[in-house]
């Protein structure tokens, strides 16, 4: 009896053992980080359905469509490039910015080296490297407003990549008028501007948006990728080209994997005290 008694605690270890290890196991393999090696061979849906089952939580904006498909793509390529990592973030738009970083925790990639001795090409870096230029994007750069945030947050309103050049450009104005200016589109370059003028561009591409400002002279271009260096444009014209995400971090570049090849318009705005006011203007320029 004492012997059967001894075999049945045995058995019943085992059994328990056995049962206390699968949750564990399936724990692990829940949290196991997906691999950015294999999702880079997979389509763009299949990359997305891949990360929703392993834990992604798509930010909020986003829905499973054809925009959110194209911009996991994106991340992923840049990833295995590395051109983005955990603090290399160079995308503009908050939500693509957000969707990366949720990307990066789910495949448990802190850093991929990327390509050495990478010279950017269109632009030139300004200055220094600063661990300020990580709290704001391109259009915090653009507007002097130094938030990562995007077009229309200055006046409360919506903003999605759906949404055209020109009314993105609408929401900038709007956003100036609340932060007390008066304002313009045009989708004309200025030859120059007035001493109380100020301009920016803006142009998108097919997952992110992008912002330059100009100087008084309407030649000499800059501009920040993301929570990057600020850099110079090399060239008098924002439209000589299609402008990249090619970026500096840190006193180390980086190539790009973003164009942004819309249309451009141009935000001509100075303070509301001084200069003419809006009923001088011609808006039909």
């Amino acid at each position: 009896m004492k012997k059967s008694l001894k075999t049945l605690s045995g058995l019943l270890a085992l059994v328990i053992l056995f049962i206390s290890f699968i949750p564990a196991a399936q724990a692990n393999a829940d949290s196991d980080p997906v691999a950015i090696e294999k999702l880079s061979y997979l389509s763009g849906e299949e990359q997305l359905d891949a990360l929703l089952e392993n834990g992604l939580v798509l930010p909020e904006a986003f829905e499973q469509d054809e925009y959110t498909v194209n911009a996991v793509k994106t991340i992923v390529a840049d990833i295995q490039r590395g051109v983005t990592t955990v603090d290399r973030i160079p995308y503009n738009y908050t939500e693509l910015a957000e969707l990366a970083k949720r990307i990066l925790d789910v495949s448990g990639q802190e850093s991929i080296s990327a390509i050495a001795n990478y010279t950017l090409k269109d632009s030139t870096v300004i200055g220094t490297w600063s661990n300020s230029y990580t709290g704001y994007n391109c259009y915090g750069y653009s507007i002097g407003v130094h938030v990562f945030q995007n077009p229309g947050y200055h006046s409360n309103q919506s903003f999605n990549m759906n949404l055209s050049i020109a009314s993105m450009a609408d929401l900038v104005v709007d956003d100036l008028e609340a932060l007390g200016y008066w304002g313009y589109k045009t989708a004309t370059k200025p030859s120059s501007l007035a001493n109380y003028e100020r301009v920016v561009a803006i142009r998108k591409g097919s997952v992110d948006y992008h912002f330059m400002k100009g100087t008084t002279t309407a030649s000499d271009w800059t501009h920040k990728p993301g929570g990057t260096n600020p850099l110079r444009w090399n060239y008098s014209s924002p439209g000589y080209k299609t402008w990249t995400n090619e970026y500096s971090y840190n006193n180390v570049s980086y190539q790009g994997d973003i164009t942004y090849n819309s249309s451009i318009y141009y935000i001509i705005y100075w303070p509301k005290n001084v200069g003419p006011q809006p009923d001088k203007i011609d808006f039909s320029i």
